[in-house]
């Protein structure tokens, strides 16, 4: 299935901030009134499921990492020092957007995973 310029996943996870979830969703939703373009904005995870979050309560994530694959935009949110490093699962598959033309953008300290996978290697 070949990119679409228009669809964004944002990669969720456990213990991900609420609010660094909430931010794409925000930014890229339908703005009717100012003329923008709609964007679809998938939020997907490793694992999908109920995934608990930082703010105290749980998410339903239905997709997987596969729509990073199609997505013309990969977003990952701001990742907690607290956590674990990414999977390896996970890192691969930001390997395999960026390979496949998607811009990647890490929100925050979502900029050391992108790092972590290798694709700031290079980069100012």
């Amino acid at each position: 299935m070949p990119l679409d310029p228009r669809r964004i996943a944002v990669i969720a996870f456990p213990g991900i901030s609420p609010f660094h979830l909430a931010v794409p969703s925000l930014i890229f939703a339908e703005r009717p009134t100012l003329g923008l373009p709609k964007f679809e904005v998938q939020v997907c995870a490793e694992q999908p499921g109920t995934l608990p979050t930082g703010g105290g309560y749980d998410i339903v994530v239905t997709q997987d990492l596969g729509a990073c694959q199609t997505a013309g935009t990969v977003i990952l949110p701001s990742w907690p020092g607290h956590l674990p490093a990414a999977s390896p699962a996970l890192l691969e598959s930001l390997r395999q957007a960026a390979a496949g033309g998607a811009r990647l953008v890490g929100l925050c300290l979502g900029a050391f995973v992108l790092a972590e996978a290798g694709l700031l290697n290079g980069r100012a």
